[in-house]
């Protein structure tokens, strides 16, 4: 067994199945070996994988992350607020570019940092350089696990000295004929987000998932119709719907709602892409557009200039989507399953309800359990 198969071997026997990816031209030689039992995602980006990943573990299944020392910069904050604040389990399996006949100059200003930086977010690492350093790793893989810890395994080029960047099948665009047409809005909606929200909950099903963005989202969801299956975000702007697709695409016989906003999309459009990639079908997500940052004091998000979402969504290839601000248009559209709705708000946030009580561990335990 070579050093790329020790590594897949040791993902296997702790029930690994699944692995979110984001090319390095070092881990090439890995993804040689991939065993075919293994499913890979593609990401688009470092912290949408992680959204992917934390999905997956709100269903009780076991991922891994594989990316370059790089990318560890772009999703500290996600890492924190999502598998850290919940005390979820991610092994991560990163090249460690930059400290070893590393050719780039970019690569080795970041490279040499990279254990300070690990040290200083307090997340565990362990250097693999040789085969000697893979001795145990099933072992401690398995400790991430039974410890909901994340863990980073730091893999030098030493560990591989033949690089492959043409093993595998080169890409090419194929590029889908799409002719989107959206509408646009300049109507008086009639509810602010809790109201909306009230709406929502009278439509969703004792069986359904709901899962909601950060800040008042989920405050006012809370206050609104608590339910053990609903899951409260309490970090991470930008990552509900990730999270949904991830929980989706892992959980059958049960619908998942993500109640977002379009201030989430402006800052993290990789989710758009996403819902169209991964494209679960038992997944509704609901944009309230208030064209506002509404949990920050109400500023202006890029819709209140004109910048439509449907419009993108379409655009991406989502055919099933619906604009509305009515009530009973949005109460048939989640009849429908619709994969998009864009749901029309005022701005203003609820000022009655108070703090979600629990802590995050709290939701997610009480949530894993009500869904098994």
């Amino acid at each position: 067994m070579n050093n790329p198969q020790k590594i897949w071997a040791a993902l296997s026997h702790n029930s690994v199945d699944t692995v979110a990816y984001l090319p390095c031209n070092k881990l090439n030689n890995v993804m040689k070996y991939k065993p075919d039992e293994f499913d890979i995602w593609d990401i688009t980006k470092e912290s949408a994988g992680l959204g992917l990943c934390f999905g997956r573990s709100l269903a009780d299944k076991r991922t891994a992350m594989m990316i370059q020392n790089t990318g560890l910069g772009n999703l500290v904050t996600d890492l924190y607020t999502m598998q850290k604040l919940y005390q979820t389990a991610l092994p991560i399996f990163v090249s460690w570019r930059g400290h070893y006949k590393e050719p780039i100059e970019a690569q080795i200003i970041f490279g040499d940092k990279v254990e300070d930086l690990l040290t200083a977010i307090d997340v565990e690492y362990k250097i693999i350089a040789t085969a000697d350093d893979l001795v145990g790793l099933e072992d401690d893989v398995a400790a991430c696990f039974t410890e909901k810890k994340v863990k980073v395994y730091l893999l030098s080029p030493e560990l591989w000295e033949e690089n492959l960047p043409d093993y595998h099948q080169f890409g090419e665009p194929k590029i889908n004929v799409i002719k989107a047409e959206a509408p646009g809005y300049d109507g008086s909606p009639s509810v602010n987000r809790i109201g909306a929200i009230e709406q929502i909950m009278e439509v969703v099903d004792d069986n359904d998932i709901v899962l909601s963005q950060i800040g008042f989202p989920s405050k006012e969801v809370y206050n609104t119709k608590d339910r053990d299956t609903n899951f409260y975000m309490l970090g991470a702007l930008g990552s509900a719907t990730e999270v949904g697709i991830g929980l989706a695409k892992s959980i059958e016989g049960r619908h998942v709602y993500v109640i977002d906003g379009d201030g989430s999309f402006f800052f993290n459009p990789n989710q758009l892409f996403d819902l169209v990639a991964y494209n679960p079908s038992n997944l509704t997500v609901i944009c309230l557009d208030n064209g506002s940052w509404g949990s920050t004091g109400n500023q202006p998000t890029l819709s209140s200039q004109g910048y439509n979402l449907s419009a993108v969504v379409r655009s991406m290839g989502i055919e099933s989507s619906v604009m509305t601000d009515n009530a009973d248009e949005l109460a048939e559209a989640m009849k429908q399953k619709t994969r998009f709705l864009h749901y029309m708000i005022n701005a203003g946030n609820d000022k009655v309800g108070g703090e979600i009580p629990m802590r995050a561990v709290e939701i997610k335990d009480r949530f894993m359990k009500s869904i098994r």
